[in-house]
């Protein structure tokens, strides 16, 4: 029944945003053209000027952070007059407040010029999540059972990033990031249990420099039809803590028979932190960097390296006036890297566990040329289930 109320406040929710470029769909101006593999067909020129802003207000679900609401204020646009290669580029702003206390603000900025030759992307969040963590009772003594311990992390990232195209469809990066953050327990014994596990009882500052190179033959940034997107991506980082992260993704999508309405994505992603990164830089099953391993509430599983796979059938439906569409997915993943062979703990990839989930979502299409969705996703895995909403797929 949870499940049915959230869906359908979902559904109004999405249905009442605020565009100022929304029209009414059944007028004569406004009906979908579709070509013989039922792309929606549109005037490119026309599409691209001017700017479209909306305002998506939403519900937001964790396990942890418990149920809150999101407020996005979003800008589309196309800042290189008479491109009309380059994809939307877009500036956000995003406030997050949760029942259990947590709050979370930021902004985000991605800038597509001279015929996608140059990427630029730039942001900041800072945010305050009270969340359940689950910390070895004694991390020398692998017979003393871990308990979930409530913790609070306050942190702050600030990032810029700058890709050219150097081939066709391949790009080379550079940037600069900032990573801060502390973790402390909400009681006295969560703290010593933090301090046993390896957490600094300060702040932690990190910044350094991210190199990227990445290769891209999608069709859309938002919703692919055909393509591939790969990534791998450095982190040098120093400061507090000196450490390197190592972030691999790859993506490809399949249109199946000749019509784009149904299309098959599968992903596959990789976090890898040197030997000498603490624990309040390692991997985090549920959230780490950019990507989400849905059906995994964050914190319960930790460890320096990360893996996750994923396969998702998208289907877009003539209804809403082929605005609604579905979703479904199954994946797998690990946490692992901690061998820590004195205290007879080991987390080699051989014996991590793998963490199964399963995905259902239903998407609304909020901006027709961009293909990007409202996006409404209930995921499970081993551990119970989690509630995803928000704008833009999975991957």
């Amino acid at each position: 029944m949870k499940i049915i109320i959230t869906t359908i406040t979902f559904l109004l929710i999405g249905l009442s945003t605020f565009s100022q470029n929304v029209k009414n769909d059944n007028t004569e101006e406004n009906k979908v053209e579709l070509d013989e593999n039922g792309r929606r067909v549109f005037d490119d020129e026309k599409e691209r000027k001017g700017v479209k802003y909306n305002f998506v207000p939403m519900p937001s679900y964790d396990p942890s952070a418990k149920w809150g609401i999101s407020l996005i204020n979003m800008l589309n646009y196309y800042p290189s007059e008479g491109d009309l290669v380059s994809p939307p580029s877009s500036s956000a702003l995003f406030m997050q407040m949760t029942t259990n206390k947590s709050y979370m603000i930021g902004v985000n900025n991605k800038l597509f010029l001279a015929k996608d030759k140059w990427r630029i992307s730039a942001g900041g969040f800072y945010g305050s999540i009270n969340q359940n963590m689950l910390l070895s009772g004694n991390p020398t003594d692998p017979t003393v059972a871990p308990s979930i311990t409530d913790v609070t992390a306050n942190v702050a990232i600030a990032n810029v990033m700058l890709e050219h195209q150097v081939l066709s469809n391949w790009y080379l990066g550079v940037g600069y990031m900032y990573n801060g953050r502390k973790v402390f327990g909400q009681t006295d014994e969560a703290d010593d249990l933090l301090n046993a596990n390896g957490f600094s009882e300060d702040f932690v500052h990190t910044n350094g420099v991210r190199y990227s190179t990445s290769y891209d033959t999608r069709d859309n940034i938002n919703y692919p039809y055909t393509g591939i997107w790969a990534s791998i991506t450095m982190d040098q980082m120093m400061g507090d803590e000196s450490q390197n992260i190592l972030m691999a993704d790859y993506r490809q999508y399949f249109t199946l028979g000749d019509n784009v309405s149904n299309v098959l994505a599968i992903h596959g992603s990789g976090r890898f932190v040197s030997e000498d990164a603490s624990r309040n830089f390692w991997s985090s099953y549920g959230r780490s960097g950019k990507t989400v391993q849905r059906g995994y509430e964050q914190g319960q599983y930790m460890d320096m390296n990360l893996v996750n796979f994923e396969i998702e059938f998208r289907k877009e439906t003539p209804w809403l006036n082929h605005k609604l569409g579905f979703v479904a997915a199954v994946g797998t993943g690990k946490v692992f890297g901690n061998d820590n062979h004195e205290s007879g703990v080991s987390t080699s990839f051989t014996n991590a566990e793998w963490l199964h989930m399963a995905n259902v979502g239903i998407r609304y299409r909020l901006l027709p040329y961009e293909r990007l969705n409202l996006k409404f996703d209930y995921a499970r895995g081993k551990s119970g289930g989690v509630f995803y909403f928000g704008i833009t797929e999975a991957f």
